[in-house]
């Protein structure tokens, strides 16, 4: 089950790249990067709103970007181009972060740069998932690539993160706390780049549109094409108005973690060991989640996770200081479901589709996903200011 074996090399440099990006999401947006900004913003006293906020504002800035990106992307060596400019926005971003001296202002707008990079290239990776593979193993191959993603991200994610932890903890002086820092993202940015190589070098575009002289206009006559199409087919509407409403409350998990579990009074070493069994349990639960799909089909998986997740809120809501061995179970709740709904949701919706229009159609999957970023992190934002971090919590 666990065995890449049975896997072609297109679908095996798919399922890589999943493992490469997971490095910089666990190590760099869930973990250190919300750990490091509250350290050089601390003299700010809204940080975590503006962090919210700012969290919001890439989601919608994506969103925006996504459909436009994704018709463009229909033309002949344009995915595999877009794929190449957008990624390397998002790791040039990642060794920007680490530059020193950067006030907290900096620091966040180069983040948004180096999200940006890391979300479009995404977009343009989900869409990849129809040229890699076909319809009947789109399950397997989708929760392979988040099941090896959490796996895989470990082995960056502990290199990385000792030196810091062990300032942490008090067995290094806290004056290496930022070299720690400089060490984890080095470790993770290096690992994001050399795992991709594979998708570059394997991965091909096989669909595409006609060729045209005006590409841009042509794209944004499509996407009104695209719009109207869409109503069209009535079950891929309601698969997206349900996944803008699920999909909220992963992505806000996965970002504002970190940031929600400091402000609820857990420790960072609690903290830290939570993400560990996030990414342990995460990666055979992920594949499981592929072979139930096949079984008992994707729709009931989703719904599973669905309630995985109602019951996390909750726990989420009683976490205080006397409770936040609460984290614990959430943490393993959590990893049984993320990868799973993220990883069925894709396949399921790429199922949908006409093949010659993947491109645009998982840009509007995209916009609807990242419209659910921008939601919940800008409501949280807001409760936190008025009413504290638990009732952020329950507006999930």
């Amino acid at each position: 089950m666990f065995s890449l074996s049975n896997y072609s090399l297109k679908e095996k440099s798919y399922i890589l790249y999943d493992v490469a990006n997971s490095a910089f999401i666990l190590t760099i947006v869930t973990v250190l990067f919300p750990l490091y900004y509250q350290t050089v913003a601390a003299s700010v006293d809204n940080r975590t709103q503006i962090f919210a906020f700012v969290t919001s504002g890439i989601a919608l800035t994506i969103a925006i970007m996504s459909p436009i990106v994704g018709a463009l992307a229909n033309y002949q060596g344009n995915k595999r181009r877009f794929f190449f400019i957008f990624f390397l926005v998002g790791i040039i971003g990642g060794f920007g972060l680490i530059l020193p001296g950067l006030s907290w202002v900096t620091l966040l707008t180069i983040f948004v740069i180096s999200e940006f990079g890391y979300g479009m290239s995404n977009v343009i990776y989900d869409a990849f998932l129809v040229d890699v593979t076909d319809e009947s193993r789109m399950d397997l191959v989708s929760s392979a690539g988040y099941g090896w993603g959490y796996i895989g991200s470990m082995v960056p994610f502990m290199i990385g993160i000792i030196p810091y932890a062990l300032v942490t903890l008090g067995f290094i002086d806290a004056a290496f706390e930022y070299p720690s820092i400089v060490f984890a993202f080095v470790i993770a940015l290096s690992w994001w780049g050399f795992f991709t190589i594979p998708l570059l070098k394997n991965v091909q575009q096989t669909y595409v549109a006609p060729p045209t002289k005006t590409p841009l206009r042509d794209s944004l006559k499509s996407i009104g094409r695209t719009f109207k199409e869409i109503r069209q087919y009535k079950y891929i509407v309601i698969f997206m108005i349900a996944y803008l409403l699920y999909i909220d409350v992963v992505n806000t998990v996965i970002r504002l973690a970190t940031t929600l579990g400091t402000e609820l009074g857990v420790g960072v070493t609690t903290l830290l060991g939570v993400v560990i069994i996030v990414q342990l349990i995460g990666f055979p639960s992920a594949i499981i989640y592929g072979k139930f799909a096949k079984k008992f089909g994707g729709k009931r998986m989703i719904y599973f996770g669905i309630a995985v997740y109602a019951v996390t809120i909750y726990l989420t809501f009683l976490i205080n200081e006397d409770r936040t061995y609460l984290m614990w179970i959430i943490g393993g709740l959590v990893g049984t479901a993320q990868g799973g709904i993220q990883s069925i949701s894709r396949s399921y919706f790429a199922r949908m589709l006409p093949l010659d229009k993947a491109n645009e159609f998982f840009g509007f999957f995209s916009v609807f996903g990242k419209f659910a970023g921008i939601l919940s992190p800008f409501l949280i934002g807001l409760v936190i200011a008025t009413m504290g971090p638990n009732f952020a919590v329950i507006i999930l």
